[in-house]
């Protein structure tokens, strides 16, 4: 799987003209509503479907989507049965989209989702005024005078950062400090070191 795309349940603020061409499209459950509105025919429909909108999931039979449906009760959320899906196919680069309302513990659940399935991939959740990012490069193409952070998800070691109106070089950030946070970018690329330790970095679009 080469460019894959995974549709959440929840709001979705992205619109058409944010997202590229895809090689493979994913919806989770009721997040393949959203695909249908987006333009976007579903290869794949996982989870346990008790929210998807029976007209939705019809009108996927016929456009002859696989179908991977769960019982309700489990221990692993329809997000986490989606990343298990993509770690066995080998997917590379995936984009997220969805998935930003409700309660707030789906929120942080998707996110550390996302934390504890990266390791090589490039992962980005899109959203309409920013992009989550876990990078799988030390290179990443923006814009000048964006506003970023880099949110430590663990200690981090290691730390250089270049591109950026405050640069830093070989530092360590410790889980929950505030040190890297609303920086803002001064090129179109931004060059993000990190030794050892798990990230992520939120761009304003």
């Amino acid at each position: 799987m080469k460019n894959v795309i995974v549709s959440l349940a929840g709001e979705c603020s992205i619109s058409r003209d944010q997202l590229e061409k895809y090689d493979f499209i994913v919806g989770v459950d009721s997040g393949t509503d959203y695909l249908y509105k987006l333009f976007l025919i579903p290869n794949l429909i996982i989870g346990d479907l008790d929210s998807i909108n029976s007209k939705t999931l019809d009108r996927a039979k016929k456009d002859k989507a696989e179908i991977i449906n769960y019982e309700v009760d489990k221990d692993k959320t329809d997000f986490e049965l989606t990343l298990d899906y993509l770690k066995i196919n080998n997917a590379k680069n995936i984009t997220i989209i969805g998935g930003e309302s409700g309660e707030v513990d789906h929120l942080f659940g998707n996110l550390l989702s996302i934390s504890a399935f990266h390791k090589k991939e490039n992962i980005e959740w899109k959203q309409s005024n920013q992009n989550i990012i876990f990078p799988n490069s030390e290179l990443i193409k923006t814009e000048g005078g964006k506003v970023f952070s880099l949110i430590p998800l663990s200690n981090l070691n290691g730390v250089s950062i270049n591109g950026a109106r405050w640069n830093i070089k070989n530092e360590n950030i410790q889980y929950g400090s505030s040190k890297t946070l609303r920086n803002i970018t001064n090129s179109d690329v931004l060059k993000v070191r990190v030794d050892s330790g798990k990230y992520c970095l939120i761009i304003q679009n």
